[in-house]
């Protein structure tokens, strides 16, 4: 569809204020390091003027404005979804600085990406439809009115919903999930006490599997699971952390015949996590991470999806998944499990924000992957060698050459010994595209020896 395209229904006028309004906004400051965001917003804008805007879905998007081929996974669909928050949050930014004086705004509501307008501060309306039977000038203003009372009336329950659901629902789902783990340590203690000790070790412990790459926290964790096996030999979680950790260190590992040990093993104990608790998200996600490692990258990513079905807002599993869609090149997928939107709980130094970081990286949004790492800090989120191997690829690639050499120098500097070529080949094998860039600027600024 061109530009040129109007559908008949149409007033010339109102279409020229459309554009003009679309043409400010993909102009802006806040849409400037985005242009696949800029091509979405006019996607959108430019289907409902031609008169299909009933007719817009994630499927069309995921093609015409990102490039996907739809698979069964609905990758596509996922990062449709991520990437319409990301719109909806930067068009609010928009009208909240340079746009606030705009005659007409453009939102895309949730639940769909058919675009409304507001024109000044009125009260929201949709785009113009076609006419239904004819009336009189009369009962278009009647009728109207009527419309809009119903759309204020559903506006007031909506933001009275939106009180009761901050101030009531989270804190119910809260003390939820904390009744329900005080049920499942009762159900325990009934069996035996050594069984609860074994509970709340592999739970504390699984906290420690972020970061990744620091090798002696793996095996002080490892140690603690097979602790817990010890503890109860039922128990799913003791097997499932020691298979993640096992797996992990194959995967690090630079001598062939030490990894294939620990992948056995790992391997060992992932089915007998599956087989003491076969709807055990994280025996599942655990499953699915060694399945990665092995190379298995479909049957490791029908796993993980089965994870997160199992546990959706579980934050370690949620990470586990994460991991495996990363190595496996399945950007979205870790995308939709790291989403920053997502309600997650569990205890520990999640890595979900290094994930979307390096799953941003991999979609080619480098300001969101830049935006992750350089504020991942002050959030207490992990830093490691590798958030600053990506930031320094991610600034090459944004063009911020001078941000990607201290990035790198802070790497060598912080972390002496740390084999950066060597995991950026092993962690993207599977993604050459992005392994070639992280090289490339590995390459382009490293130290003076």
């Amino acid at each position: 569809m061109t530009q040129g395209t109007v559908h008949k229904e149409f007033p010339p006028e109102f279409v020229d204020q459309a554009r003009a309004a679309l043409n400010k906004v993909v102009e802006s400051d806040v849409l400037a390091s985005s242009p696949r965001l800029r091509q979405f917003l006019t996607y959108v804008v430019e289907e409902t003027l031609s008169g299909h805007g009933d007719e817009i879905r994630g499927k069309a998007i995921a093609v015409e404005v990102y490039g996907r081929r739809l698979d069964g996974d609905g990758g596509g669909l996922g990062l449709v979804r991520v990437e319409a928050g990301r719109l909806r949050r930067l068009l609010q930014e928009y009208y909240e600085g340079e746009g606030a004086e705009d005659d007409i705004r453009i939102l895309i509501p949730t639940g769909g990406y058919k675009p409304t307008l507001i024109a000044g501060h009125a009260p929201p309306r949709t785009l113009p439809e076609e006419p239904g039977p004819q009336t009189t000038e009369a009962g278009h203003k009647h009728s109207g009115s009527r419309k809009w009372m119903v759309a204020l009336g559903a506006l007031f329950v909506a933001l009275i919903a939106s009180v009761f659901f901050a101030t009531d629902l989270r804190p119910a789902l809260t003390q939820n999930a904390a009744d329900d783990s005080s049920a499942k340590l009762a159900a325990l203690r009934e069996r035996s006490m050594p069984s609860v000790q074994a509970t709340n070790l592999a739970e504390q412990t699984r906290g420690m599997f972020f970061p990744l790459f620091d090798l002696k926290r793996q095996e002080i964790a490892l140690t603690a699971f097979r602790h817990a096996i010890d503890l109860d030999p039922d128990l799913p979680g003791g097997y499932a952390g020691a298979a993640q950790v096992l797996a992990l260190l194959a995967y690090l590992s630079n001598d062939s015949t030490r990894a294939s040990e620990l992948l056995a093993e790992a391997r060992s104990m992932a089915k007998q996590a599956l087989e003491r608790g076969p709807t055990d998200g994280w025996a599942n996600a655990a499953i699915g991470w060694t399945l990665a490692v092995e190379g298995n990258t479909h049957e490791a990513l029908r796993r993980g999806r089965m994870a997160v079905d199992l546990s959706p807002e579980d934050g370690h599993v949620l990470d586990l998944a994460g991991i495996t869609a990363l190595i496996s090149n399945d950007p979205t997928f870790a995308v939709e499990v790291t989403n920053p939107e997502r309600p997650r709980f569990g205890s520990g130094r999640f890595g979900a924000n290094s994930i979307w970081g390096a799953s941003q990286f991999m979609l080619q949004n480098y300001p969101a992957c830049i935006e992750a790492f350089t504020t991942a800090a002050e959030r207490g989120q992990p830093v490691s060698a590798p958030s600053l191997m990506m930031l320094a690829a991610a600034y090459d690639a944004n063009g911020e050459y001078e941000a990607a050499r201290l990035a790198i120098d802070e790497m060598h500097r912080t972390w002496p010994g740390f084999p950066a070529n060597n995991v950026a080949s092993r962690f993207f094998e599977h993604a050459p595209e992005t392994r070639s860039l992280v090289l490339e600027t590995l390459e382009a600024y490293k130290p003076n020896l």
